[in-house]
């Protein structure tokens, strides 16, 4: 798998965390509920982006 593959995937999920991050300071969330949603996504994009960012510092480091 090329890393440039790996790079898009990152960058789109720290978009998305961007987005996340800006909606929840500007009050987006009218509920808790829809905080807690949002902490979820939150969370599951930056494990994510450890996922992608462990499995492209492998790639790179088997092309040595």
């Amino acid at each position: 798998m090329d890393t440039q593959v790996l790079d898009l995937l990152l960058s789109k999920y720290q978009e998305r965390i961007a987005l996340l991050q800006d909606a929840i300071a500007m009050g987006a969330c009218k509920t808790f509920d829809e905080y807690k949603y949002s902490c979820g996504q939150l969370r599951g994009l930056e494990a994510a982006c450890l996922v992608v960012t462990d499995l492209k510092s492998t790639m790179e480091s088997s092309d040595e």
